[in-house]
């Protein structure tokens, strides 16, 4: 009967056709014929579908009197053919009341007419039937399912099937077409898909099909859709076709590209996946072209069964998927070429930024990391371990790297954080480059810079600073760096240390800077040396958590203190502490029974080469032996001394502060180098101040104001050249204050904004000498420290007297305008 059916079936739709069917004459043909679209409405989907036709006449597919396809889904109905309403797909209305035809789609299904006592049962992907006037019909529509009777009987019967000579006959077939059919070489492993059958299907086995699975390799997209079609008449091989899903044009929920088929093998009751794809988009090992192949299938299996147990964890999976599904775009080229390349192109291989270890990882070994039932902990050490093995060479391969490694970024060390060294470099960059542009003085000072001198002993009141002996201090200190790193080379393990010393004003502080910038010239051009950072001690000195200040400068500098300990494992360092004499005082004053600047800041914690730069005689011989030197056996400490400018230098520096005047056209100095040689004749006195670099900038530039006060071979003191420095100084402030006032329409007195200008630095700077104190501190430091205790408040011990931080409250916190004299370089630190 069902054979009939059929037949009858087949021949009143090759009636149809012929009616759609027009004959067309010409001249030249007696007739050519040309075939009608066949119209239907709605989409045929997994379960039972119905078509019919609708009986709206506001509905326009009634109007056009076109079939629609109406899906019930996986379920069981019963009804009359002529006597039940449905939904039509256009019009949303209960208007469908004739239905003429039936379809099963990837199902198993069983259909039945009233009258019959048995009905038909298939698991074929597509079958349809046509349904009468007058009759009742109970269809039902289940999802395909294997017919195991345990897990081992699945396996059984799966490796079974894969052997059979039905599979073997229709490899064969495709292999004729230069296809490459891929048999896995083993069936998944019982734990692996115990684990799947658990988390996918809630326990139940007879859900899973991938136990045996073919992969179908195909050169191009014609060979693909030959290999489907040789599938789909497996008849001929007793094996029945039961589902069909293409995901090669429509996009998984992984965005995998493939055409699925579940083949049913009869003889053995099991169901086999046939998975075919293009060659070029497998991930298959032996068969891929892909770099990495596994590194999608891992990265699938760390997050597969992952539960989150809170919101944090909810983001990273949510986050996971989502950068999953992109390295899947990019491997099936769900992206385009354009898109692919353009990501590519944003890709640094490891060895150049070298990535971070993930402060997560610190302190734990693989092992116990194993161990652990802790998802994202497991995740993070797959992706760090990716991103440190991985090394691409083509561009799928690149854009994949970038792809993980900004997922690395944003979500496993956080957006804020570094997640390589190429980051801590870019940071402490624009850290220094911010620090610059904040402070004009030293902009200048470095657009004037002339290489000083120095010596392996001090310089002293009657040598000969033109002498033979002398160096460049600038190369010594490059070489002394590179000698390091080449005994570093060696194994000779010794920590170095290079002690700087110099006369106040003999430009220690503008040497540091300008070492740091050449040195992060020579690793911009390519050098491999160390990092270079500044670090001005009175600006970062705590005598509360001296141990802590490399770490409370770096995080100054823009690096979040939660990346500190892997940063201090993973980079090495050039640290420049600048002005170790200003901050000796309190150093000297804190009750430590470490003696060594080494040991007290902890620098031994770090892969660093240290630079400390120091005042002359300040430091006594003990002091400087216990202090600075510390323990030859451990560290090699070198010391270099700076030597006064000889006359070439002072010639030197003239013509680039000239050029550097020309260059701003500051009005206030516009004198020629000839002026200022001419000039500076006239007072001799001046000469030996000007071996100083401090000074010598200082007398140039108060130097045509000079020369109106005091009559030619006078002599000028260093005191009056301060005078007129400050003079100068505070006109430009009080210039600035009445500028801005003025922007707000607020008018004022210059002299008395100058004279309260005056009174403010000589009370600052009279109560800092009375207190005996270099560096002022506002109350209040709001610094971390990593002890956690409460705050305390430094106390100032002078002659047997208590003075307590309050002092200085007049100064940080009062309401006078002068305050606007101070510059703000660190939370409760200023200069003048």
């Amino acid at each position: 009967e069902q054979e009939q059916e059929q037949e009858q079936e087949q021949e009143q739709e090759q009636k149809q056709e012929q009616k759609n069917t027009i004959n067309i004459f010409d001249d030249n043909n007696k007739s050519i014929q040309r075939e009608m679209e066949k119209a239907e409405i709605g989409e045929i989907k997994p379960g039972i579908n119905l078509q019919g036709y609708c009986t709206n006449e506001m509905c326009l597919a009634a109007k056009a009197k076109l079939p629609v396809w109406i899906n019930i889904g996986f379920n069981d109905i019963t009804f009359a053919s002529d006597k039940t309403s449905f939904n039509c797909p256009d019009c949303k209305k209960e208007t469908v009341t004739s239905i003429v035809k039936a379809m099963f789609y990837n199902s198993e299904h069983s259909i039945c007419a009233s009258g019959d006592s048995i009905p038909v049962k298939d698991n074929n992907y597509q079958c349809s039937y046509s349904i009468k006037p007058g009759f009742s019909y109970e269809l039902k529509a289940n999802k395909i399912r294997q017919h195991a009777k345990s897990i081992e009987d699945l396996r059984e019967r799966s490796e079974h099937a894969m052997s059979s000579i039905e599979i073997r006959n229709l490899v064969t077939e495709l292999q004729k077409y230069e296809i490459t059919v891929v048999k896995p070489p083993s069936l998944k492993g019982n734990e692996r898909l115990l684990e799947k059958i658990q988390a996918d299907y809630g326990g139940d086995f007879n859900q899973a099909f991938d136990i045996g699975r073919f992969t179908i390799l195909c050169d191009n997209s014609t060979k693909l859709q030959t290999a489907v079609t040789v599938m789909k008449k497996v008849e001929q091989f007793n094996l029945v076709v039961s589902e069909d899903k293409d995901f090669f044009d429509k996009q998984s929920k992984t965005h995998h590209r493939f055409h699925n088929i579940k083949l049913y093998v009869p003889k053995h009751d099991v169901y086999i996946e046939m998975q075919a794809t293009l060659k070029k988009f497998t991930t298959l090992e032996g068969y891929t072209i892909i770099e990495n192949p596994k590194l999608s299938h891992l990265f699938y299996e760390q997050i597969r069964a992952w539960k989150p147990n809170n919101q944090i964890e909810e983001e990273l999976k949510q986050a996971s998927d989502e950068t999953l599904t992109e390295i899947n775009d990019i491997i099936c080229e769900w992206m385009d070429e354009k898109e692919i390349k353009k990501i590519a192109n944003r890709y640094k291989p490891h060895s150049e930024i070298r990535v971070l270890k993930p402060p997560q990882l610190n302190g734990i070994n693989e092992e116990e990391i194993n161990s652990k039932n802790d998802i994202p902990l497991k995740l993070t050490k797959f992706v760090y371990d990716q991103l440190c093995t991985f090394s691409p060479t083509k561009m799928k391969g690149h854009a994949i790297y970038v792809i993980l490694f900004e997922y690395f970024k944003k979500h496993i060390m956080g957006i804020m954080n570094p997640a390589s060294c190429a980051d801590i470099i870019s940071i402490l960059k624009e850290s220094r480059k911010q620090e610059l542009e904040e402070d004009i003085t030293l902009l200048q000072a470095l657009e004037t810079y002339i290489p000083l001198q120095a010596n392996k002993y001090p310089y002293t009141d009657g040598d000969d600073n033109e002498k033979n002996d002398s160096y460049d201090c600038h190369q010594h200190i490059i070489n002394l760096l590179v000698e390091q790193k080449e005994e570093k080379k060696n194994d000779q393990q010794k920590q170095q240390s290079i002690i700087l010393q110099g006369k106040s004003g003999s430009g220690k502080s503008l040497f540091c800077r300008h070492l740091e910038e050449t040195l992060w010239e020579l690793r911009t051009n390519g050098s491999s040396i160390s990092i270079p950072v500044y670090i001005s001690l009175p600006k970062y000195y705590n005598e509360l958590n001296e141990k802590q200040i490399i770490s409370q400068a770096l995080q100054m500098k823009q690096i979040n203190k939660e990346v500190i300990d892997v940063i201090r494992e993973s980079i090495s360092f050039i640290f420049i502490l600048d002005g170790f004499d200003e901050i000796f005082d309190k150093y000297n004053k804190n009750n430590n029974d470490k003696r060594y600047f080494y040991d007290r800041f902890s620098l031994n914690e770090w892969n660093a080469k240290i630079i400390v730069s120091c005042r002359s005689h300040v430091l006594n011989d003990e002091d400087i032996k216990q202090v600075l030197i510390g323990s030859k056996d451990l560290i090699t400490t070198s010391m270099t001394y700076l030597w006064p400018f000889s006359m070439g230098q002072v010639n030197g520096y003239i013509s680039k502060f000239v050029n550097m005047n020309i260059k701003k056209k500051n009005e206030n100095l516009n004198w020629t180098v000839r002026q200022y040689k001419t000039t500076l004749k006239n007072y001799p006195n001046l000469n030996k101040m000007m071996e100083e670099p401090f000074l010598l900038q200082m007398i140039l530039t108060v130097l045509p104001s000079l020369m109106k006060q005091h009559s030619i071979g006078t002599t000028i003191s260093k005191s009056q050249v301060y005078e007129a420095f400050n003079e100068q100084w505070i006109d430009i402030h009080v210039k600035n204050i009445i500028d801005k006032l003025l922007e707000l329409r607020i008018q004022s007195n210059p002299k008395k904004i100058k004279a309260a200008f005056h009174q403010y630095c000589q009370d600052l700077g009279f109560e800092m000498f009375m207190q005996g104190n270099q560096v002022a501190t506002e109350n209040n430091p709001t610094i971390e420290t990593e002890t956690k205790s409460e705050d305390k408040k430094l106390e100032i011990k002078e002659n047997g007297s208590n003075t307590t931080q309050d002092i200085w409250d007049q100064y940080f916190n009062g309401d006078s305008i002068a305050k606007y004299v101070l510059r703000r370089v660190g939370d409760n630190k200023y200069q003048f």
